[in-house]
């Protein structure tokens, strides 16, 4: 997201705004690599709030009058907040944006330094935005007593010869209601319903041909294009990894001066793509947000037509989309038929009324697993119990029982951020896990478990990772990120060892699970930072034959663990698996730089590269990178 400094110094920038309740268009993106990811809903029902302000206002009056007269009330004031981008601000709901400063006149700094500088103070902000090259940033507080003590702190305070100032900051607008009043659209949000005008020759979409552009972008593209349109892609970041090897690795130039002649200006040997054996249909794992259609019908299931940021929030139904099984699209039907009979309407991102949030669809070839989210809002523990009742009668004997669902669960949390929470899955009927077979192993998964949205593209590269680990029985594999452990597993039987390390206590349980399922008794698992661990970890071994998978989140690796990677010396081999090699790019380099204090171990160089196609219809892929130690190339 690009914004102008000016934007930005007038209000905190809306990635960081923690009353956003959404992070906007659904790409199919996943929650580490590619996750379709919606997370909002729709109004909260209107003649309940009439009925709950009439039972409030109505002592001297008739019924009826009293009704009327504070129906007319609330929806001025609904009115009146929906127009102003600030009324978050005004609910009874904890928000930092009205305890926020703005401190001035900083020296060149880092996000890191400015996170500990303020440490350093003995100050605790909730947010810290800072803007690249900026002399100013942001920061909120809980409570007015910690917003004057930040002040007070932090004026005066000198930091590299750089005398600090500090003053109170207006709150950010929210930027779906700042949208629509700088396009003057009022409350409502740009038109879906009507055809429109999309970017530079792509005139005269409909609702259906917008949904698609939104969450499958590629979707009009014969495969083949699509392949070849990844394959730039991944060409020219490859081509950017080799420009900043030479900015940052002076001692590699000539090097890499004789590896670019060999490769086409790339730094190592660029393979073509791997293709998907599955291009329709095969996502696993959807998040389908609950909200209101171009019609304004509410509890609809499906994604957004656009971002929450750019002043859109109504839903499509799904069942357009050619990525998505057909199974998926029964069970989101079912589901809406479900949540439609019932009372309680979708949570708004804008007032945050509402209940139904999300509902998570996954399935595999022998079951269908289905989570709905749901705002409790004021509802009394035995109200949440029996709309849980109502939906296991609905899937267990009504007609949501041809849906398919063979596992089935409630999730209740009053977080704005939707799925965003630790709150735990109630269990309603069916299996408490669902099953999936990858190359001819079994998996077990638990509603949070990760496993990769596409099951037959995940062979094919669990398979590319096995070939490049160069796996014998002497090896070791140290599986960093390795989530429920699925390409560790799939490597056991060839190896020595593996040994996982992984930060969610829950995916270490599902990584044991599915080992024990699988009679593995050569893995060994760590629940903790990588960064913790590694270094530790790997004077245990014995082996000099030791390979390190890692496969991270979008953001990749946490600077340390690519340090502890850089300094261990018996570790030669890493089989770098990223799903956003941009993010990771950093990463790659660290993996290069010159030897130094930080940087101790030798560094490695790029071998080979190929990109994985795993998301058809979008224009995401995996990219692979085996980088071995500057003594072994």
């Amino acid at each position: 997201m690009t914004e102008k400094v000016g934007d930005l110094k007038d209000n905190m920038s809306d990635v960081m705004n923690e009353e956003k309740v959404d992070s906007g268009l659904n790409q199919g993106v996943d929650s580490a690599c590619d996750e379709m990811k919606d997370t909002e809903a729709a109004n909260e029902d209107s003649e309940k709030a009439a009925n709950e302000m009439d039972s409030k206002g109505a002592a001297n009056e008739g019924p009826e009058k009293a009704t009327n007269e504070n129906s007319e009330d609330q929806e001025e004031g609904n009115e009146e907040n929906r127009k102003d981008p600030y009324s978050y601000t005004k609910r009874e709901e904890f928000t930092s944006e009205i305890f926020k400063i703005e401190i001035c006149n900083l020296p060149r700094f880092g996000f890191k330094e400015l996170k500990k500088r303020l440490a350093k103070l003995e100050l605790k902000p909730v947010k810290i935005k800072s803007v690249p090259r900026a002399t100013f940033a942001f920061a909120t507080f809980r409570n007015e007593e910690e917003r004057e003590s930040a002040i007070t702190k932090i004026n005066g305070h000198v930091w590299r010869d750089k005398k600090l100032t500090a003053k109170k900051a207006s709150a950010t607008a929210d930027p779906l209601l700042k949208k629509r009043r700088a396009d003057g659209q009022g409350d409502d949000e740009p038109s879906v319903k009507k055809r429109c005008v999309g970017e530079k020759g792509e005139e005269n979409l409909s609702p259906d041909e917008r949904l698609k552009k939104a969450v499958s972008p590629l979707w009009n593209m014969p495969y083949d294009k699509q392949l070849e349109s990844k394959s730039e892609e991944i060409g020219q970041i490859m081509k950017n990894f080799a420009n900043q090897i030479f900015k940052n690795n002076a001692s590699l130039r000539d090097w890499l001066t004789e590896q670019r002649k060999k490769y086409d200006g790339h730094c190592c040997e660029l393979q073509p793509i791997k293709p998907s054996p599955v291009q329709t249909g095969y996502r696993n794992k959807c998040e389908f947000t609950i909200g209101q259609d171009i019609d304004k019908n509410d509890n609809t299931v499906g994604f957004r037509f656009g971002q929450y940021k750019d002043g859109t929030s109504s839903v499509g139904e799904p069942h357009c989309l050619s990525n998505i099984p057909d199974t998926m699209k029964t069970v989101v039907k079912s589901f809406q038929d479900f949540i439609r009979l019932g009372p309680y309407g979708a949570y708004n991102p804008e007032t945050h009324a509402g209940h139904w949030r999300m509902l998570t669809v996954r399935t595999t070839r022998s079951d269908v697993m289905a989570i709905g989210d749901f705002h409790p809002q004021q509802l009394s523990s035995e109200e949440i119990e029996k709309e849980k009742t109502r939906l296991h009668e609905y899937f267990s004997s009504g007609e949501g029982r041809s849906s398919g669902v063979t596992c089935l669960y409630f999730r209740v949390y009053s977080d704005r951020m939707t799925g965003n929470t630790t709150e735990p899955y109630k269990h309603v009927l069916g299996k408490t896990n669902i099953q999936e077979t990858l190359l001819n192993m079994n998996f077990e998964i638990s509603p949070d478990a990760f496993f990769q949205v596409n099951t037959a593209g995940a062979e094919v590269l669990y398979e590319q990772i096995a070939e490049w680990c160069g796996a014998t029985t002497t090896t070791t594999v140290l599986d960093i990120c390795c989530g429920t452990g699925t390409i560790g597993l799939t490597l056991a039987k060839r190896v020595s060892s593996v040994i996982g390390i992984e930060l969610c206590p829950e995916a270490i349980e599902n990584a044991k699970r599915n080992a024990h399922i699988n009679g593995i008794t050569n893995v060994t698992y760590h629940c903790c930072k990588a960064e913790d661990v590694i270094t530790q970890t790997m004077k245990s071994i014995t082996s000099h034959d030791v390979v390190a998978i890692v496969d991270p989140p979008r953001a990749g690796l946490h600077p340390q663990v690519v340090r502890a990677l850089r300094n261990s010396p018996f570790l030669k081999k890493i089989v770098f698996v990223s799903c956003n090699p941009k993010g990771a790019m950093n990463n790659f380099i660290d993996l290069m730089r010159q030897t130094s204090k930080k940087m101790r171990g030798q560094p490695y160089r790029p071998v080979k590269a190929v990109p994985v196609d795993m998301f058809p219809q979008t224009k995401h892929c995996e990219l692979v990178i085996l980088f071995e130690r500057d003594s072994c190339t």
